[in-house]
């Protein structure tokens, strides 16, 4: 099976166990029936705390994790001026619709027997993923939310959770807005597939669409159970050492889990009213800072830390709400070269802080919490201060990277926070850039606090607004 690439086990995209590739099903001998799919069932199983951000509408939508890429948009034109679409869509079918994780919808297990599966789409069709805007924007903090692609609306389960949109804006680059769902990635898996998406070189040739699907077929919901059973087995070291492994869990445990797959839709009934998803789903925007990594870096170093630490006790030090004692959900990565191969293999700790203290000393806090970080550190834990949200880093890559003979010429990251934080932060390193991007409620001062970051961040005066 194809999958992302530059991925090994572990990586995230777990390629399918050898059973999964070799079943196949023989033919009927009877002339007036068509001929039964030869092809063999995939499925890739999801953990636990992956199917958690499909539980419920809310959830399903809250996971909804945006990402703008700015082009130059000179490379996407017509000799006419307009975007060349067709060129864009022939692009997109030769990266995206080649690699296996943007083939991969869901797939929910009979009576909720085991969790969902991903499994390829037979009704695949790029044109479905991609939008192209009629009106033209700018890259400010007011459109940001709009550029992404969030306005679009709700992704379908019925098929692979991404979504491309294309604005070209009035400086005349175009901002490539990306929708992602959280349930198929993190951050490493997700700098895993902005490289299948981009190429190195501006005149690198496309190569021609393969369905790396063509041998295999979606498992139906009927086969899960057993696939899972199978695929679960052949994990184990021996069979007794699986009984064991089974029988260590609480069977109540399995069997309330059962039961809230099965009773999921007349559960998420109440879930659906307007009135909850304005609750729960407040007016939400956005504004970013990008810096020079190298200055960011030395930051970092001059007072102890990483970037990484540097953007967690910056944003606890930019929080300009009542409370001064805060806490933010910070994700770290469970992968291991032996451990499970999820694709979202992360663990979200608190870490905690008081935004009156001067940045050194919140960040040496910080990085002390992840060093020694408890069983009880990890979200859920009982640890001091308000709430706020949640921030993250990504690395990507040093060097450009070019969408369709255009260079990227910035990445503008959106964290993937709750939808009632109330600040929350993610931040990309790009080409010798670091982009870092601050969520708010609307009602909030969103443009202030993405400045004092920048200022933070780089330990001058904020960096130009755009």
């Amino acid at each position: 099976m194809a999958s992302l690439p530059g991925f090994k086990p572990g990586d995230g995209l777990r390629p399918a166990p050898n059973w999964l590739q070799t079943v196949t099903v023989e033919p009927l001998a009877i002339p007036t029936m068509s001929a039964p799919d030869r092809r063999a069932p995939f499925a890739e199983f999801m953990r636990i705390w992956e199917e958690g951000y499909l539980s419920n509408p809310i959830s399903f939508e809250m996971m909804h994790t945006q990402m703008i890429c700015v082009l130059d948009g000179e490379r996407l034109r017509r000799p006419d001026g307009r975007l060349d679409r067709e060129r864009i869509l022939h692009y997109l079918e030769s990266t995206c619709g080649s690699v296996g994780f943007f083939r991969l919808r869901l797939q929910r297990s009979l009576l909720g027997l085991t969790p969902p599966a991903w499994v390829p789409d037979d009704s695949f069709d790029i044109g479905r993923h991609v939008l192209f805007s009629e009106t033209k924007g700018n890259l400010e903090s007011s459109q940001l939310w709009e550029l992404s692609g969030h306005s679009d609306g709700v992704m379908s389960p019925k098929h692979p959770l991404w979504r491309l949109r294309l604005t070209e804006l009035n400086n005349g680059d175009v901002a490539l807005g990306l929708i992602f769902h959280h349930a198929s990635l993190d951050g490493l898996s997700a700098s895993k597939m902005l490289g299948a998406m981009t190429q190195k070189s501006a005149d690198e040739p496309n190569r021609p669409p393969e369905n790396p699907f063509a041998s295999a077929r979606p498992a139906r919901r009927a086969e899960l159970p057993l696939l899972a059973m199978r695929w679960w087995l052949s994990e184990q070291p021996s069979f007794a050492a699986g009984w064991r492994a089974y029988w260590s869990k609480p069977i109540g445990r399995r069997i309330r889990r059962v039961a809230a797959r099965t009773l999921r839709p007349i559960r998420n009934l109440a879930l659906r009213s307007e009135r909850v998803r304005a609750q729960q789903l407040p007016p939400r925007h956005s504004d970013f800072r990008t810096m020079n990594s190298r200055t960011v870096t030395q930051r970092a170093s001059d007072l102890g830390g990483t970037i990484s630490d540097l953007l967690v006790a910056t944003v606890i030090r930019a929080y300009d709400g009542e409370e001064h004692n805060v806490s933010l959900r910070f994700p770290v990565s469970q992968r291991s070269a032996t451990g499970e191969k999820a694709r979202n293999q992360v663990q979200d700790m608190e870490l905690y802080g008081c935004s009156d203290d001067p940045l050194n000393e919140i960040l040496h806090s910080v990085r002390s919490q992840i060093a020694n970080r408890p069983s009880n550190a990890f979200a859920n834990a009982d640890v001091p201060g308000r709430q706020i949200g949640y921030a993250t880093l990504i690395p990507w890559v040093s060097r450009a990277r070019f969408f369709c003979g255009a260079e990227l010429t910035e990445v503008v990251p959106f964290p993937a926070s709750l939808g009632r934080d109330e600040l929350s932060a993610a931040a990309i390193l790009y080409n010798g850039m670091l982009s870092a991007t601050a969520t708010m409620p609307a009602s909030r001062d969103v443009e202030s606090v993405a400045s004092r970051i920048g200022s933070l961040m780089t330990g001058g005066a904020d960096v130009a607004a755009h």
